[in-house]
């Protein structure tokens, strides 16, 4: 007689990612210190934070303080996600960027973004952005986010939340 597993939560499984995979090592290489975001998810209840401690990524429990932008996970999009940890940084871009536009609320990433273009240039997001390298940006391009005026449009439809 077979037995059903539960499922791990959501944030059980992202912290698992962040602390083990190498590509998020290599994309948190570029932020800063005070770079943080705020998570929460659609089927695990409280909030939970990215932040780097002592270089390395960290997911931890408890509210961001100064959140750059804010992520609302479904399980569809974290399990997608975690189950990539070998996966250069690039293609886990592409990932990520599909669950924001994802239609699916089962695999839906909500972003608010807190952080205007000079906050996130200086706490490193881009520098995170340019490390996915031709494969994100070529994405981004067939989106239509083509310049810097195209990204500046996105980023405050991602304001507006």
């Amino acid at each position: 007689m077979a037995t059903e597993q539960t499922p791990e939560p959501a944030n059980i499984v992202l912290r698992r990612f962040f602390e083990t995979s190498e590509s998020a090592r290599k994309a948190a290489s570029h932020l800063k210190a005070p770079a943080e975001v705020g998570v929460r998810f659609t089927d695990v209840a409280g909030e939970y934070r990215f932040t780097l401690v002592d270089g390395k990524p960290r997911f931890l429990d408890g509210k961001a303080i100064d959140p750059d932008f804010e992520l609302t996970m479904a399980p569809g999009a974290v399990n997608a996600i975690a189950s990539k940890p070998d996966a250069d940084v690039g293609d886990l871009g592409i990932l990520f960027f599909q669950h924001i536009i994802a239609q699916d609320p089962q695999s839906k990433i909500g972003v608010k973004l807190h952080s205007g273009l000079l906050k996130l240039t200086k706490r490193g997001w881009f520098g995170v952005m340019m490390s996915g390298g031709a494969k994100v940006i070529g994405w981004m391009a067939a989106k239509g986010l083509k310049g810097p005026s195209a990204i500046a449009h996105a980023l405050g439809r991602l304001r507006k939340g």
